[in-house]
């Protein structure tokens, strides 16, 4: 085995690979002083030896490039406005996009405008997901056009697509499996369209990360009808952590909650789940200064207002001699057209008389 590729950190079995690779040209002393060369060259970019070596170790026809033909490759992609930073990071995931022609760079960052997406979506999924550099136009529009049999529109997928580059990169047969999933849990047609446009990881996010969510709010307490109803509203839950689930379930029980209480306010307001927990103690603190907490589990949807409106709106009842009870509470959470037609004044107008 070569002294020169252990010294740069090479592994034996690294090695081997590069070393029987078909893709490699002469005989190990060429291998060597290309591989000291690469490395050279490399490091000059601000490349890591570990990402060095693992780029080689996949791509080993690296070896055989000039330098002079790799740094133009970075020029290019600099006139395409990539950065250093960016060019780094794509290559290390991709190298192929050192070796891969101009045109065919070209060609694939005209399909994604042909697609109808805006140059800096383009850029940004490109950097994030180099590798749609190396699928072909075929797979892409296979990954399209599945979208447009479920009913979404051009402009719908390129919004589903634009929250989710890895689409692109998983295969027709998982985004089936995982359309399945959501089937078999019970989600008519209508109801998973709109949970994958609100968020579309849920098609390329392990089966059984999804499920332990599920199994999770089942352990909380809720039944299966309502977990159902609660993933279905609010599909985000799926990518929260689970301790970030339980913190915000345990927040309302800390609070003197009950656990049927606490489901009930959930149920009513799934978005409640996204919230941070500082941001929801405010807010009930707002409602714990008034007295008002306990009308929270009537109308949990007062949760979803900003905090500043409630002290504004609240200041504004208490100055104009309202009594602070339940219908108060009901007042508190009108909105803003309702409430100016009740009071006279609009959320902008509060906004110009109260600072908090």
């Amino acid at each position: 085995m070569s002294g020169v590729l252990k010294s740069l950190g090479y592994d034996d079995l690294q090695i081997e690979k590069i070393v029987n690779s078909y893709a490699i040209d002469g005989d190990l002393e060429s291998l060597e002083t290309k591989a000291i060369n690469l490395f050279d060259f490399f490091k000059s970019k601000g490349y890591k030896d570990k990402n060095i070596i693992s780029m080689s170790v996949l791509l080993p026809t690296l070896f055989n490039y000039s330098l002079k033909t790799l740094d133009r490759r970075f020029d290019f992609l600099k006139s395409l406005k990539y950065s250093l930073d960016e060019i780094r990071s794509m290559s290390t995931r991709l190298p192929q996009i050192l070796t891969i022609s101009e045109d065919n760079i070209l060609n694939k960052l005209d399909v994604l405008k042909g697609y109808g997406y805006f140059n800096s979506v383009i850029h940004n999924m490109t950097v994030k997901l180099p590798s749609l550099f190396s699928v072909s136009k075929n797979l892409l529009d296979e990954k399209r056009n599945f979208f447009s049999d479920l009913g979404f529109d051009e402009k719908e997928i390129n919004k589903i697509t634009k929250d989710s580059f890895s689409i692109y990169s998983s295969s027709l047969d998982n985004l089936k499996k995982h359309y399945d999933y959501f089937v078999l849990n019970g989600y008519d047609d209508d109801r998973i369209r709109k949970m994958i446009y609100r968020n579309s990881n849920i098609m390329v996010m392990n089966l059984s990360s999804l499920e332990s969510k599920k199994i999770f709010l089942l352990h909380l307490g809720f039944n299966l009808n309502e977990v159902h109803k609660v993933l279905g509203l609010n599909p985000t839950i799926y990518a929260l952590y689970i301790l970030n689930i339980e913190n915000t379930f345990n927040l309302f029980l800390s609070r003197g909650y009950s656990v049927e209480n606490t489901i009930s306010i959930l149920m009513k307001v799934p978005s409640i789940f996204n919230y941070s927990l500082d941001n929801l103690n405010k807010k009930l603190d707002i409602l714990k200064e008034f007295s008002l907490e306990k009308f929270i589990l009537k109308r949990p949807s007062y949760l979803m207002q900003g905090i500043d409106l409630s002290y504004m709106r609240l200041d504004f009842l208490k100055e104009n001699k309202v009594t602070l009870n339940k219908k108060a509470f009901n007042y508190l959470v009108l909105s803003d057209k309702d409430f100016t037609k009740r009071f006279g004044v609009s959320n902008d107008e509060l906004r110009g008389r109260y600072v908090k």
